[in-house]
């Protein structure tokens, strides 16, 4: 077979040949080579042509998938070239099995390539529709909650570090107007002293010139003594009143870390993140399982309901690997037994109970991870205090040892001068109340240059205090800034599943009625989902409820279910869901495509209003049709006919 050799007709306008797609034992081709053209390519055969198997071929090499070999063969190849670039996809068989090796599709969004890409008989978005399954998981699935709620935790822990900074500085701004207060009065007490010491020292001065004028050298010797006597004193006074102080804050801050230190802390930070290792383990895990089942719940009740074949047996890791959608009974695909309904059903229902166990251990496993990366921050934060705590006593225990040997060496030096003192006052000529009355101004100036030091030291305090609070409060618009930013970060991501579940409804009842417009559905008045949220708090429950509404000959509507509609209405409302799910995600930004199997339930006209609807919005369209609707189409769209495929003989 030639390229040649496959049947094409002119595409129109938008229909300028843009890619070829080559197939190699998949299905029940054995080759074929076809273009693909943009706009809408439409596949025409008759049933049992292959339209179907090229269909899955080309789904599966945009990302979908993966397409069955043809039953003869150990190997197959799907390839795509598509605007100068080629993907690919190498089939083989293992363990009964085909499976994709060297595989290079056009995108590695398989959900999104599964749910709205390949709407073939079996997309499980049409079979929730047409079985009433779950909607929201399906249109949800593309979503990585798992990610937005790690986001949320992050953001949720950096905000409230920023509201608690700035908290503090509100704390910090209310004690600024006592410091400052405080400052003004330990100002003016300064100033009082130092004018009382001015005046002591006029008044020493005025007797040491008296004891100066008696010419006698012991007493001017004794008045120097006496004056660096006092300086000492002075001195060893303002290092005891600062080693009283270190001492008291040693004390508070040993007590401050043996009441941290006394928590009785035995889970430590390695012991929690192994632990959390092994909860995302296992919540991945669960994940994973969860999205295993879901479909097969969803396709076997679906194929239930049609009475094709099934697994006798199932459970939490089994697939489903094949079906006879010709067969009319229900066998087992293993060794061809007649299997009940009944037990069927039983079956699927227990996976079903197995799936919401699976989920309600995830629910378990999320809310475990949040207490231990809550707990491990607790204790972060305890550890660098404790730190800072352990620090901060060193440095205290470092300036005590300095006092003290400063003050060891200052009382020598005092006991010394005390000694010399005594003997130049037996060699003074000085009258003895002079000597005591000097001494008793020294001994007033001493107290008075110590009560200085210690009010100077006390403004010093105060003033950093205030220079550092003040300095802390003209961060406060950068943190507040940030702050606003990490809300209105968190309050994005919090709404953002909102956000697609609203996208979701509004853009499906939209189209939906856009479809029915189109089609001519006139018995049906409106189809629409309802979004509705159960319970509060972190973790609502959402559901989408489809609702039909009709209207009967007289003009008057009325409530019906899907249940009640025909084979044809079902099926636009699940390709219509299916676009939803398409334009809410983005899809056509990684997938141009859109693959449209089994609509042969459509007349022509209706084709072609499908088609063209999902032309809006795809660029490229590729639709299975029969010969009779061919016949009525091929003028208006690029055809490929299966005739010249080459199949099993």
């Amino acid at each position: 077979m030639t390229e040649n050799d496959t049947a094409t007709s002119a595409p129109t306008d938008d229909g300028e040949v843009k890619g070829r797609l080559r197939v190699a034992n998949v299905g029940g081709i054995a080759e074929a080579s076809v273009p693909l053209s943009r706009g809408v390519t439409l596949v025409a055969g008759r049933n049992a042509s292959n339209k179907s198997s090229l269909l899955r071929a080309l789904a599966g090499v945009l990302g979908g998938p993966v397409p069955p070999l043809k039953s003869d063969a150990d190997s197959g190849s799907v390839q795509l070239d598509l605007d100068g670039a080629a993907h690919s996809l190498s089939l083989t068989r293992q363990d009964g099995e085909t499976v994709a090796v060297d595989a290079d599709p056009y995108a590695t969004a398989s959900d999104c390539c599964d749910l709205f890409v390949a709407l073939t008989e079996t997309n499980p978005i049409r079979q929730a529709v047409v079985t009433d399954g779950d909607l929201y998981d399906l249109l949800m699935r593309p979503v990585d909650t798992e990610e937005i709620e790690a986001e949320i935790s992050r953001l949720t822990a950096e905000k409230r570090s920023l509201d608690e900074r700035l908290d503090e500085l509100d704390r910090m701004e209310e004690r600024l107007p006592g410091l400052r207060s405080r400052r003004e009065s330990l100002e003016d007490d300064i100033d009082a002293v130092t004018a009382d010491l001015r005046d002591h020292r006029e008044r020493i001065e005025e007797l040491e010139a008296e004891a100066e004028a008696t010419d006698d050298e012991a007493a001017t010797e004794l008045t120097e003594k006496r004056s660096e006597r006092n300086d000492l004193q002075s001195r060893i006074r303002t290092n005891e009143e600062a080693l009283a102080s270190l001492e008291d804050e040693l004390e508070e801050v040993t007590e401050r870390l043996a009441d941290l230190r006394g928590g009785d802390e035995e889970t430590t930070i390695t012991d929690i993140e192994d632990e959390l290792s092994t909860l995302h383990g296992q919540k991945q895990q669960l994940t994973s399982t969860i999205n295993a089942l879901s479909p097969i719940v969803e396709m076997n009740t679906g194929l239930l309901d049609e009475g094709a074949a099934v697994p006798d047996r199932m459970t939490a890791d089994d697939v489903v690997s094949e079906l006879d959608p010709s067969s009319q009974s229900i066998t087992c695909w293993t060794c061809g037994s007649t299997v009940e309904r009944a037990q069927i059903a039983e079956q699927v229902e227990t996976v079903r109970e197995i799936l919401k166990e699976k989920r309600n251990q995830r629910d378990t496993v999320t809310e475990r991870i949040q207490v231990l990366t809550e707990r491990k921050r607790d204790i972060e934060t305890r550890q660098a205090e404790l730190d800072d705590l352990a620090d901060r006593r060193d440095r205290i225990e470092t300036e005590i040892e300095e006092r003290r040997e400063t003050l060891a060496d200052l009382r020598e030096r005092r006991a010394d001068l005390e000694s010399e003192i005594a003997t130049l006052q037996e060699r003074a000529t000085e009258p003895e109340d002079e000597t005591d009355r000097l001494a008793e101004w020294y001994e007033t100036v001493g107290d008075l240059e110590y009560e200085r030091g210690t009010l100077s030291n006390d403004l010093e305090r105060v003033e950093s205090e205030i220079a550092d609070i003040e300095a802390a409060l003209d961060e406060r618009p950068e943190i507040e800034d940030e702050r606003s930013s990490v809300a209105d970060a968190l309050r994005e991501q919090r709404e953002r599943i909102d956000e697609i579940e609203r996208t979701l409804v509004a853009t499906f009842n939209e189209q939906m009625q856009e479809v029915l417009d189109a089609l001519g559905y006139d018995a049906i008045e409106r189809v629409w989902i309802e979004r509705r949220v159960a319970g509060n708090g972190a973790s609502p429950e959402t559901d989408f409820d489809l609702h039909v509404v009709r209207r009967t000959e007289d003009g008057r509507a009325y409530d019906d279910t899907v249940d009640n509609l025909s084979k044809s209405e079902r099926e636009v409302i699940g390709l219509v869901v299916a676009l939803a799910g398409y334009l809410a995600h983005d899809v056509d930004e990684t997938v141009p495509f859109v693959v449209v199997d089994a609509v042969e339930m459509f007349d022509a006209d209706r084709i072609r209003g499908l088609v063209e609807h999902f032309a809006q919005h795809a660029r490229y369209v590729v639709a299975a049709v029969l010969p009779e609707e061919r016949a009525v189409l091929a003028d208006d769209y690029a055809v490929v006919s299966t005739a010249s495929i080459a199949a099993d003989p």
